[in-house]
């Protein structure tokens, strides 16, 4: 059976802004003040390199977020988006430096939000759905090598090019896409989003605590030394409160 809606259709759906509703049910009262409460020590920290705590680099939540922990390890949360280089790039630096230090750190990757779009959380879910959870790496690094980097994001018959190309049946993935299945993976993502509650992508949270951007994630070496030292500092800071 031919759908009669278009995957250009569906997919704006998604990639629209949430209605007020939305807004409010994604972020509630108190999400939204730990986001002003980053994006104002943000705003300041580039104006003042002074307000870094230990050094240049990276930020620092107010209070650190109240999530479980790894024993042990570092948590490394990483947010990115499709259709976005920088996001590709740190994503590359991220996953090397978590293969190096596979006994000090943890990275869990997770679909952002941006701007209340689902695009990505929803593709990324699909790819998981269809068993094809490798091609969300693929469409992470297509996607950034366009010729206009939101093709892949907001360009009907180039999705559908690329799905062709890699082997998939459009029918069916526009079918897995609108399931319900995926819907439920969408909302976990969320959730999880939500609970971080980041204002900007791409952005990696160390321990629910330490923050880096794009002014670090840009480049591998200094991508690595800020890590290095947050890294050791975190570790440094769950032993003392075994002590």
């Amino acid at each position: 059976m031919k759908y009669k809606i278009s995957l250009l259709c569906l997919f704006s759906l998604w990639l629209a802004l949430p209605l007020q509703a939305d807004i409010q049910r994604i972020f509630d009262k108190s999400v939204n003040n730990k986001r002003l409460d980053f994006v104002g020590n943000l705003r300041k920290s580039q104006q003042n390199e002074s307000l870094f705590k230990d050094g240049k680099g990276y930020y620092s939540y107010k209070k650190a977020l109240d999530i479980p922990l790894p024993k042990d390890k570092v948590l490394i949360q990483y947010f990115y988006e499709y259709g976005c280089q920088i996001c590709l790039d740190a994503d590359d630096y991220l996953t090397e430096y978590a293969r190096r230090n596979s006994d000090k750190v943890i990275l869990v990757r997770s679909p952002a939000f941006p701007k209340g779009s689902r695009f990505t959380a929803q593709m990324n879910a699909t790819f998981t759905a269809i068993g094809r959870p490798d091609l969300s790496d693929k469409y992470l690094f297509d996607s950034a090598h366009t010729k206009n980097k939101r093709e892949l994001v907001e360009n009907n018959d180039a999705i559908k090019r690329w799905l062709t190309t890699n082997q998939l049946n459009i029918e069916q993935f526009h079918q897995t896409f609108d399931s319900e299945s995926v819907k439920q993976l969408v909302e976990q993502a969320e959730k999880h989003y939500v609970q971080y509650g980041p204002p900007i992508t791409p952005i990696a949270v160390l321990n629910g605590k330490y923050i880096l951007i794009r002014n670090t994630l840009y480049n591998d070496d200094y991508t690595y030394a800020v890590l290095d030292f947050l890294v050791k500092k975190l570790q440094q800071e769950q032993q003392e409160k075994t002590q």
